[in-house]
């Protein structure tokens, strides 16, 4: 369940990454975004990658580094699959990410 929060959490951050630049957002979404919505896809980006980062660490010491890599790759990879052929499914995507992220965040502090 860790590595699917850790996932998650890449990918919403390289997503965010993604939507903060006026291509990828005008192909989402038909509008231009404003220069406070940039800002704060870019925050949200920056606190969901080092929280990724920290708790890839945390949880699997020497090798959480190298985890962390990987599930950086493998958001990129995705989202270069969607941006490329659907970028009109990244909103659903999202939405699903952000589902996933709360859930497995809520499903770690349960038990």
């Amino acid at each position: 369940m860790h590595e699917l929060l850790q996932l998650s959490l890449c990918l919403l951050a390289f997503n965010c990454f993604a939507l903060a630049k006026f291509n990828h957002y005008r192909d989402v979404f038909k509008t231009r975004p404003s220069d406070k919505l940039s800002k704060q896809f870019l925050i949200a980006a920056w606190i969901s990658i080092l929280l990724s980062l920290v708790l890839s660490v945390v949880q699997h010491n020497g090798y959480g580094a190298l985890l962390f890599c990987g599930y950086m790759a493998l958001s990129v990879l995705i989202l270069m699959i969607f941006y490329s052929f659907k970028a009109s499914w990244v909103k659903i995507m999202t939405a699903l990410n952000i589902t996933v992220v709360m859930l497995s965040g809520l499903f770690l502090t349960v038990f």
